[in-house]
């Protein structure tokens, strides 16, 4: 598997693999697979959610919701709605759950449908009979997107991101526009930015540190640019991002460079990222490399190593998903800058 793929959201191109069924002719097949929709805020609808395709109005509390994007059951279950079925994440969500471990026990009710077609199903999601279909985490087409419209309200990301790289913060609010907690998705968001400012309070140590995000595969490494949500993470906490990293990043939001040009990707601190997809599916892939296990960050023990719920809550990166990181980022990253 190469960076790209894996950066870019397992970069599967979603096409209707259905003709679009009535979702009266499906009511009885829904009924197994109830949701938990929290009660809406008063004065929440209706309510119209602006995107890159357009707008959807929304004309009142959806109590059957599905969750087509990625990661967006992760802000759904974060406002008390449990969607009837979710978009399975190969690699980045437990085999068998709905969500991460970080936030599965946040379902209520019915465990969602776990959609593992690599195809949209048009069929399939006009069976979970839903009032609205949540895509923001998600590079559904256009054609797709009318052809969906035709079963329930569609939302997707806005427009002035480029694809997949619209902000936790942004979706969170945005998909609590959809569902009616517009207040409670604000009182979310600043729950995370909070914990951000506190965990850069207790360490201003951090600001004096250059740093950078790395994958590694078997004969190159790959850094992420300063724009990049992985890097954004770690500004937030006072750290500067390398700034030799704009040079092999060139405009993009990551960079490639050979094994034997290792000493570019150097800096004060290194975060080891995706190192389940790594040659040795973990730590030992940097370790035990012999170029890369001489650089100053690994060699002096100013590195932190990604792995496990770790890595994959860090790849998310979704409201409660952050949530959790910054629960578990601070011993490492204090190791790491001593």
């Amino acid at each position: 598997m190469t960076i790209k793929k894996i950066i870019a959201s397992a970069a599967v191109v979603l096409t209707l693999g259905a003709t679009v069924a009535a979702c009266s002719s499906n009511e009885q097949d829904s009924k197994a697979q109830e949701s938990h929709a929290a009660e809406a805020e008063q004065g929440a609808f209706p309510t119209t959610i602006e995107h890159r395709y357009g707008a959807t109005e929304i004309k009142e509390a959806p109590k059957r919701v599905v969750s087509l994007g990625y990661t967006d059951q992760d802000a759904l279950l974060a406002l008390g709605v449990t969607p009837v079925s979710v978009k399975y994440w190969d690699g980045m969500t437990p085999d068998g759950q709905a969500a991460g471990n970080w936030s599965n026990k946040k379902i209520e009710g019915n465990q969602p449908r776990i959609d593992k077609d690599s195809e949209v199903n048009a069929e399939a999601i006009a069976k979970d009979n839903p009032d609205l279909i949540v895509a923001v985490y998600s590079d559904i087409d256009e054609d797709t997107y009318k052809k969906l419209s035709k079963i329930a309200p569609v939302v997707v990301q806005q427009g002035k991101y480029e694809e997949l790289q619209q902000p936790w913060d942004v979706t969170t609010e945005q998909i609590g526009r959809a569902v009616g907690k517009p207040e409670e998705a604000k009182r979310q968001v600043q729950k995370v930015k909070d914990k951000f400012d506190a965990l850069k309070k207790r360490h201003p140590e951090w600001a004096n540190k250059e740093l950078g995000v790395a994958t590694i595969e078997e004969e190159k490494l790959a850094v992420f640019s300063e724009g990049d949500p992985r890097s954004r993470f770690f500004t937030q906490l006072g750290f500067k991002i390398n700034p030799a990293y704009a040079g092999i990043t060139k405009g993009k939001f990551y960079g490639e460079v050979s094994k034997e040009n290792a000493d570019l990707v150097d800096s004060d601190v290194l975060i080891w990222d995706q190192l389940s997809y790594s040659p040795k599916k973990g730590k030992a892939s940097v370790t035990e490399d012999p170029i890369v296990s001489k650089l100053r960050a690994v060699k002096g023990g100013a590195s932190v190593y990604l792995e496990k719920d770790l890595e994959k809550a860090f790849g998310w990166q979704t409201v409660l998903s952050l949530d959790y990181v910054l629960d578990n980022i601070e011993k490492p990253l204090a190791d790491a800058t001593r």
